[in-house]
């Protein structure tokens, strides 16, 4: 026989390793860990960083004054159709002609009837445009009233353009009725019963724009006999009142002088300051020399008091959390001389049993005064006990106390760290710097206090 037909041609089939074997149960379940840790890392709340800077919380003290004014209202002492020459806002003086009632001489009718063949300057469509500026960027639904204000605002600008163009200083003189001022001062066309107010005659309810009602007299078409007609504003003085809490009116209750701004300017002013108690309300008072033209017309002017408070750290409001502690008088406590933050103690608790376990142990310090410590709650159970070493002495644990704090997230974990808050705002504190147990520039805190959940703590 051949020697190839000797050769040994079986096949034997290798047995198939099964597809569940220790390495895929392994693999998956790892797998399914790393799953869940990822579903667990996305759906959790972040503790977001936020770095303490030192600063000062300045321009805070935003109100609304009432202006009060030397305001003369001037009555008419005729009946007729009324017409108005001259401009709101603007400075006359004595025998300065501000109003006519009836009808105007032939002379003045005549040019006004004119008045559509005159053609108006550049500048005169400026003004126009600048008062429908106004009123469109100032417009509210709310105050309906301010529709009637430009209406009567744009009449007389119109009235003063067309006058200004067709009739000299001969021809307005001789209009008909023409009445004149018998004192220098500046023209408003508007009154609302506060002229004559002063700041003891108000109210806190007289800074409510709501209940504020102002009547324009260049509504009126035609007037009779002892109707308003309009007001003076006879002297540069006046002054701002604003409204303040208790505790505003004791911050500022040093200040003669103070730095404030109206909140449509970027120019700062200085004022004369007081501040009067009337009624068991605290008004402040701004006394002014300048300014008064631009706001005549108003009764509520928005502004800015500019006044350094204190200075520290500055941190968020959000990041600010309360928490308790127990209390542990200082002559149980064994001082680390390496560490204020830390002591020791003797302590005494109980097991399951009932018996006791006495043993030393070490814990933070949150807050130290000259006859206790604040330690963590999370450290002993109510009724254990603190020793006095070498002595039968010993104080059981009850007594909490809770102090305002942010958590301190330098070490990757958070740490309460305890404040004391100087000055605040509405989203802003400053707390005192560089205090054994609380805070540093340049530590990082928890953004938002609530999204920080800490051992011993329930969900």
């Amino acid at each position: 026989m051949p020697l190839f037909q000797r050769k040994n041609k079986k096949i034997v089939r290798m047995n198939e390793s099964p597809f569940l074997n220790i390495g895929t149960m392994m693999f998956g379940v790892l797998f399914i860990y790393m799953l869940i840790c990822l579903i667990i890392y996305v759906t959790s709340s972040k503790i977001t960083p936020y770095e303490v800077t030192s600063g000062t919380l300045s321009g805070n003290y935003r109100y609304t004054a009432v202006a009060l004014k030397s305001e003369s209202v001037v009555y008419t002492s005729e009946s007729g159709k009324i017409s108005y020459f001259a401009r709101e806002g603007s400075k006359i003086g004595v025998g300065s002609g501000v109003y006519s009632v009836g009808s105007l001489s032939p002379t003045v009718q005549s040019a006004q009837e004119d008045d559509t063949a005159q053609e108006l300057k550049a500048a005169d469509f400026s003004s126009l445009r600048g008062t429908a500026s106004t009123f469109a960027n100032n417009y509210s639904a709310v105050n309906y009233q301010e529709v009637y204000n430009f209406q009567a605002e744009a009449q007389t600008a119109m009235l003063e353009l067309l006058s200004g163009n067709t009739m000299d200083e001969a021809a307005q003189s001789s209009a008909l009725n023409l009445v004149s001022t018998d004192q220098a001062g500046i023209v408003v066309y508007s009154v609302d019963g506060m002229e004559d107010k002063t700041i003891e005659d108000l109210k806190p309810e007289d800074f409510d724009r709501k209940n504020y009602t102002r009547t324009n007299l260049r509504q009126k078409k035609s007037v009779k006999a002892n109707d308003p007609v309009y007001k003076l504003i006879t002297g540069e003085e006046w002054s701002m009142v604003i409204l303040l809490d208790r505790k505003t009116a004791t911050e500022l209750a040093d200040q003669t002088v103070i730095r404030f701004r109206f909140t449509e300017e970027d120019v700062a002013f200085n004022a004369d300051f007081s501040i009067l108690q009337v009624d068991g309300n605290y008004y402040g008072k701004l006394d002014l020399s300048h300014s008064v033209i631009r706001y005549a017309s108003d009764r509520f002017i928005d502004i800015e008091l500019l006044v350094n408070r204190q200075s520290g750290l500055k941190i968020p409001k959000s990041s600010i959390a309360e928490k308790t502690f127990y209390r542990i008088p200082a002559e149980f406590v064994f001082a680390n001389a390496d560490s204020d933050e830390e002591i020791g103690l003797l302590t005494e608790t109980y097991d399951t049993d009932g018996s006791a376990i006495t043993k030393y142990m070490r814990a933070t310090v949150y807050e130290k005064t000259d006859t206790d410590y604040y330690i963590d709650t999370s450290l002993f159970s109510p009724g254990d006990y603190v020793l006095l070493e070498d002595s039968s002495k010993r104080y059981q644990i009850s007594d909490t106390k809770s102090l305002i704090g942010v958590f301190n997230i330098n070490k990757g974990y958070p740490v309460f760290r305890e404040i004391t808050i100087l000055d605040e705002n509405e989203e802003y504190c400053i707390v005192e710097s560089n205090s054994t147990y609380g805070l540093a520039q340049y530590d990082h805190i928890a953004l938002d206090a609530d999204s920080v959940k800490v051992s011993g703590e329930e969900e």
